[in-house]
């Protein structure tokens, strides 16, 4: 690049005029020479990411990794294209003013299907069609990635997914025409069984163009901090006891069998090799079930890392 510089004078310095639409748009969104970016998306993908390793886990996959590509621009015609065969979600998500989609492989689905009622997910071959308990479960499943969603973008803006549509035929989606623009984010699953599996998360361009007015929060100046201060609280925090849970397994039962069930009758469960502990909720490590000085015990196997490796 090359610069002309001329004498210098003295100029007093003026503020940079804002472009009226500039003013109005938040950090959710930015623009630049006719095109749209949005610094929010890849955080919210991120956040995402980590939601979506702990909720697969939970399900009885404790070893799972999850990598997400970078966001791409499609057409809903080349979304539905790229991952056909599938599972797709749609969901209502004001303030949005459009839906967002997910969509998850079908022998995705089967797996996990497999793996929460005590197999290893391992299926001979794919299937078209869902059977009753499949489809409920592809359903709960939708809910609960919808909580994950809402969670992701809870310090960006305060949405809330709500679950409108599973489908595994593109045409009942309806929401959007063929060749509407999408910001697409992909999430692919690492470790065994499910390696390679994946799952897709869609934003319509025009509804995320629509946003306006959803600033991150901002943290508080800090610039005059007491070090005593500062000492006593965190070692009042670290006195602070916090529940930590372990589930070791979710049977489930037939409405007709729980209505029948009298004393004595036993409920089989199926144990699981790998349990996760969480703390306060969050996930924190996982472990196998053991005994120690004559009581059931957990040994912890691997703790979970942080959003930076800590």
């Amino acid at each position: 690049m090359t610069l002309e510089t001329k004498p210098p004078r003295p100029v007093k310095a003026q503020p940079p005029v804002a472009d009226s639409d500039d003013v109005k748009a938040s950090l959710l969104l930015r623009r630049a020479e006719g095109s749209y970016a949005f610094p929010a998306l890849d955080a919210a993908g991120n956040q995402f990411t980590r939601s979506l390793r702990d909720l697969v886990r939970a399900l009885g996959v404790p070893a799972i990794q999850i990598e997400r590509a970078g966001t791409e621009q499609t057409t809903m015609a080349e979304w539905v294209k790229a991952n056909a065969p599938a599972t797709f979600w749609r969901y209502h998500a004001p303030p949005m003013k459009g839906p967002v989609l997910l969509a998850g492989s079908r022998m995705l689905v089967l797996q996990l299907v497999d793996i929460f009622y005590g197999g290893k997910g391992k299926i001979a071959a794919e299937r078209e069609e869902l059977t009753d308990a499949e489809e409920r479960f592809a359903a709960r499943l939708g809910r609960d990635m919808g909580l994950q969603l809402a969670a992701a973008w809870r310090d960006k803006m305060l949405m809330e997914p709500e679950l409108d549509c599973v489908t595994s035929d593109p045409a009942k989606l309806a929401a959007l025409r063929a060749d509407d623009e999408l910001l697409v984010q992909h999430f692919t699953l690492r470790g065994a069984p499910l390696d390679g599996r994946t799952l897709s998360c869609a934003y319509p361009l025009a509804s995320l163009r629509g946003i306006t007015g959803a600033e991150p929060m901002t943290e508080a100046a800090d610039s005059h901090i007491d070090p005593a201060w500062t000492a006593a609280l965190n070692k009042a925090v670290k006195n602070v006891r916090l529940p930590v849970r372990s589930v070791l397994a979710r049977p489930e039962i037939s409405l007709v069998k729980l209505m029948s069930l009298e004393v004595g009758d036993i409920i089989p469960i199926a144990m699981p090799r790998h349990v996760p502990v969480t703390v306060a909720g969050r996930s924190f490590a996982f472990g196998s079930i053991g005994e120690a000085n004559g009581n059931a015990a957990i040994m912890i196997e691997q703790l979970e890392e942080g959003p930076d490796h800590d």
